[in-house]
């Protein structure tokens, strides 16, 4: 994947946009769903099932015959990394069990966009905290790493690790959310796309 130019001044709006998320010290649940928020889970009203330093999220499926996705989310001791486990049901068969990790340490860049056809072609960014963008994505060296197996005895995949994470940010809820997690990225991970260059 190409490397994108990490832009310090749209970075940068985000913590100037949001001082009193920056300045507070997050909670460890703030942290996990910083995580959760970056990786496209509990993206609906509903609450996860929490467990110590673990939150298990569900997706929603109003389809029977729909597969169903289980995420067991972990933060441990250091808190920009975090661990998963996702099982992945499809009815009348054996699950699919993914294994990663993600390391928010790693992004070296955030840009944003105002639709999804600009982030396809890497044209026409916006502010990271404008209220047109709605999509942002990070980028960065091994920022997501997971291997696949299955519950049918399948051989296990090799670990494949990512460059990048998405955000979709459709309504007031997803645009808060986003900028907590980015708020995290930047004052807790330190993560190079907040630094000067």
């Amino acid at each position: 994947m190409a490397r994108v130019k990490p832009s310090f001044i749209a970075a940068a709006t985000v913590l100037l946009a949001l001082p009193a998320v920056a300045q507070d010290a997050p909670t460890e649940a703030d942290i996990r769903d910083a995580h959760a928020t970056l990786l496209g889970l509990a993206r609906d009203d509903g609450k996860p099932q929490e467990d110590d330093s673990a939150a298990l999220y569900y997706s929603i499926v109003e389809n029977p015959d729909a597969p169903r996705l289980v995420t067991r989310l972990e933060v441990g001791g250091v808190p920009c990394r975090a661990r998963f486990m996702s099982a992945l049901q499809f009815p009348g068969q054996w699950a699919t069990v993914t294994f990663g990790m993600v390391d928010l340490r790693r992004v070296t860049s955030v840009r944003a966009y105002a639709s999804a056809d600009d982030m396809i072609a890497g044209v026409k960014p916006v502010p990271v905290d404008s209220d047109k963008a709605v999509q942002i994505v990070l980028t960065g060296k091994d920022l997501h790493c997971a291997t696949r197996i299955s519950l049918s005895g399948e051989t296990a995949s090799d670990m494949v690790c990512a460059d990048r994470l998405d955000l979709t940010l459709t309504d007031a809820r997803e645009k808060e959310r986003a900028r907590k997690a980015l708020s995290i990225v930047a004052g807790i991970c330190k993560a190079p796309a907040f630094s000067k260059q």
